[in-house]
């Protein structure tokens, strides 16, 4: 049996100035990505923090692979705190770290570093049909 290789075509948000750091920027990933869920299979690695529509966005993946020390939230602990008027939070990790997305099914694979992340990624995709099937009832 011959041998099988994916390839990846696009990754949204590479243009300067299109990240999740803009509005703009995180509205264009956001469709795209919801258009690409109906046709193809997403992936999402969250390797830094991610706060606000950052989290959305990466949530509208199919899944999910986090980083350990990446947490992913919709508002930060300190702004959390002075809300509540008391120091209920310590950390974002507290928050959003991969004991709380991991453990609530928003994150799919949790990994150590960037290698590990890529790794898992090779092989998960190893695994992706180079069709999806849809079903037309």
């Amino acid at each position: 049996m011959p041998a099988t290789h994916n390839k990846i075509t696009a990754v949204i948000g590479v243009e300067d100035g299109l990240g999740v750091e803009s509005l703009q920027g995180a509205a264009r990933i956001a469709a795209e990505t919801s258009v690409a869920n109906r046709e193809i299979f997403t992936l999402a690695y969250c390797t830094a923090r991610n706060i606000g529509i950052g989290s959305y966005v990466l949530r509208l993946g199919q899944r999910v692979i986090q980083q350990q020390d990446a947490p992913i939230i919709l508002t930060g602990y300190l702004a959390l705190n002075k809300l509540l008027g008391t120091n209920v939070y310590e950390s974002n990790l507290q928050l959003g770290g991969p004991e709380v997305m991991g453990g609530n099914g928003v994150s799919h694979l949790i990994v150590k570093n960037d290698l590990e992340a890529i790794h898992q990624i090779t092989a998960w995709l190893a695994f992706v049909p180079k069709v999806r099937e849809t079903c037309n009832h």
